[in-house]
This record gives C-alpha cells, structure tokens and sequence, in this order.
C-alpha cells in the first residue's frame, strides 16, 4: 500500500508547527570529525522543546484532525519520549490526554509525563506491551489514539527535521538516523523528504543490537518482532516495526546498523566529554556507529540525527561509570592487607603520589579465601595512563602488599 508521505505534506505540515517548534541546530562536530576522517555534524534534536523530536509528530497529527474529532481526549503509549512530546502538544491545543508507558520506563520520563498533568497508567515491560494497552483504552474509552510511529500525519511531522538539515547542508552525503518503532517514524519521514529533494543522499538507519527489530525485519522482507532485551537505548527499544513505517523504510532506507550496549555507553561520555552534549542512549546511536566506524566511509559530509536527551542523573552517571570502566580509565583495585591502623593511609599515599584521583574506598571481610587478620581493601581508581596503573602497582607490591586479580590488571598495563 502508497502512503502518501509527500516533499509538498511535509512542507505544508512544517508551515503549520514551525511556530510552536525550536529550528534546532546543526553543529559541525569536530572531534568526530577528525577521528572518522569526514566532515561530520550533528542535528540536536535533542534540544526541542519537551526533549525530543516526538512534538514534530503530535503536533502534526492532532493538528490535522477536527476539534470536534478530540473532544473526548487523545490517548498515546510510549516508553518515554513520545508521552512528553504528545502531552506537550495536548497542552497546547487543550486536549484531554492519557498516556500508557512500560513499567521499566526511566522514573525521569515517568515523572516529566506526569508533569503534564496528564493521567499515566504503567503497563508492561515493552513498548509493544504499553501500546496494546493503549488500543484497548482508545476503544472503551472513544478516544483518538496518537501511534509513537505507525501513522502517516506522525510520519510527515518527524519528517519536518529533513528540512532544517537541507537548509543548512544542501549537498550532505549521508544522513544517520536512530530507528526502533519511534525512530522508524523519524527515519521514514526524513527519508521520504531527502530522498525527493536530494536522491544522491544515503539513508542509514541505527539500531541498538539488543532490539534489532527492523534489521531483522530487513533480512527477511518482512515485519518482525524480536525478542528484545532491556537496553540502555530504551527509547527505540521497539520489538516490531510498524507496517507502514517498514513499507516507507523498505522504499528509501540504504542499510541499517547495529551498536552495542557498551558502544552506547561510550558514546554518551564521548558525547558529554567532546561535544558538551547529554544525550540519552535512543539519541547516541547515530554518533556511535561513526565513532566505531559501522559506516566505513572516508571524506564524506555525514548529518548524525542526536534525536532526544531525556535521561535522568542517575542513568547518565550509571552509563558514564561503566563506559569508563570499559575504557580501562577507571580500575577497581583489590588489595589484600592485614587489619591493623596505618595500612590504608599507607596504600592512598601510593596512589596519590601519582596524581590519580580516588574514585571510591571500602574495604570488607567478607571475602572468599581470606585468611584470619586480613581484609581487602577496594579503591576506584581513575587512572591517567596505563603506565601510571603499573607503577602504582609494583609500589603497592614493594610495600608488601598483594594486588588481587593482577592478570586483569596486567591486560590493562600490557
């Protein structure tokens, strides 16, 4: 089935909700850039107003139905991003709303819906599983159900950011876009758009390996539904891709690409180190699969849609820990002494006389193997190089003291 997903829909739409939007920018990504050998920018999406591309959509949507149509209310599920966009938009057009979200959404987002002063009902652990739920309610309840993805008028808004891109970048080589249900509206709007304008743009969609839905679903030229697991990309942690998105993505769509949990990560603490950027792990994916080169390609002019940035501190910090953990730039350092006063003095100073910051200290124990008058004494260490972790290390050892798991560390110095 034709969709129509028209340059001129678009272009009519954009003109209806330019004025309750924020143009977004794009920014010229230099770090990125210089690593990747392109000339790569970045969409910030992230900055529209209620944090994400998704009030693009629902404002498109709502506006183009009859105010006598929504007079009972609007109801919409989403993980997180799509509730806020469609509560602000609700809002604004003084419509009644209800918003189903999974039980495993981030309390951040749970909180920023409510905030709305909207009704939130918990459902599930996926997206999928909210969005029946929200079906059954529009049904009882008669009232209109904004789709996150799986809706031409959703479709067209997400797509209005195409046009922001092409005023700033006309001859752009590849556009990069995060897809999962959500973000294969985004993806089908901004492909439909660019592909109309300029044909010669490729098209790359991006998902979190965890929750490959429309990778899969590309494979077997049809939609497929995952059995996805938890991801820290929990806004385009989709099961199934749409019907009408998959037809749309199928049509316009050059590849798609997975990341992986921990390149995420390292990706938000890339982003928040290098470009001054909080994004959550649904807006990342498209700068991680540059910064991992899933892409492959030299000397060209790259746009990363960052999509949205609602994450909570503590899932920002839990993130950022473990990215740098993976990167070997925070160590956790076992340390096996006798009980007794001075000891923990002793072993701060080593590290200290090296400049390198103490994340963390404990000691306990409450160890396996461990003899009589001995504890273990825990440091999180953010190290500074690799050389500095060694010497620190045969300090320690001089002093008498016994460096557990040293072959992980020794992988970390080699």
């Amino acid at each position: 089935m034709e969709y129509d997903i028209s340059r001129e829909r678009i272009e009519n739409t954009y003109n209806k909700i330019k004025n309750h939007i924020i143009k977004t920018p794009v920014i010229y990504a230099t770090k990125l850039s210089n690593i990747t050998d392109n000339e790569v920018y970045l969409k910030l999406e992230n900055l529209q107003r209620a944090g994400s591309f998704k009030l693009r959509g629902a404002l498109s949507k709502m506006m183009a139905l009859e105010p006598a149509t929504i007079k009972k209310g609007v109801i919409a599920a989403s993980a997180g991003n799509h509730s806020q966009g469609v509560s602000f938009a609700a809002n604004l057009l003084k419509v009644p709303e209800t918003i189903v979200m999974p039980k495993t959404a981030p309390i951040s987002k749970i909180n920023a819906t409510k905030n709305y002063g909207v009704e939130v009902i918990l459902h599930g652990d996926f997206f999928d599983d909210a969005n029946q739920r929200a079906l059954e309610v529009a049904k009882a309840e008669d009232k209109v159900f904004v789709h996150a993805f799986n809706d031409p008028d959703v479709i067209i808004g997400q797509g209005t950011i195409a046009i922001e891109i092409l005023e700033e970048l006309k001859d752009v080589d590849y556009i990069l876009v995060p897809i999962g249900g959500g973000g294969g509206g985004v993806l089908s709007g901004i492909a439909s758009y660019v592909k109309a304008v300029n044909p010669n743009c490729k098209l790359i969609g991006v998902q979190s390996q965890n929750v490959p839905s429309y990778y899969e679903a590309r494979k077997s030229n049809k939609s497929f539904s995952v059995h996805g697991k938890l991801s820290i990309a929990d806004g385009i942690a989709v099961k199934q891709t749409g019907d009408i998105t998959f037809s749309i993505l199928n049509k316009y769509v050059d590849d798609v690409i997975l990341v992986s949990e921990a390149e995420i990560a390292e990706t938000i603490l890339f982003l928040f180190e290098n470009c001054k950027i909080v994004a959550e792990g649904a807006g990342a994916v498209t700068t991680s699969a540059m910064l991992f080169n899933k892409l492959n390609v030299k000397n060209k002019k790259i746009v990363c849609v960052l999509s949205v940035w609602n994450i909570d501190v503590t899932t920002f910090l839990n993130i950022t820990n473990r990215a740098l953990i993976n990167q070997r730039r925070r160590v956790v350092l076992k340390i096996d002494a006798p009980l007794g006063k001075g000891h923990l003095t002793k072993i701060t100073n080593v590290v200290d006389s090296y400049g390198v910051q103490i994340h963390k200290i404990s000691d306990s124990q409450l160890e396996n193997s461990l003899e009589i008058n001995r504890e273990i004494i825990r440091l999180v260490v953010d190290i500074n190089t690799k050389a500095e972790l060694g010497d620190i290390v045969i300090d320690l050892e001089k002093l008498g003291y016994t460096v557990m798991e040293k072959e992980f560390i020794d992988s970390i110095i080699k």
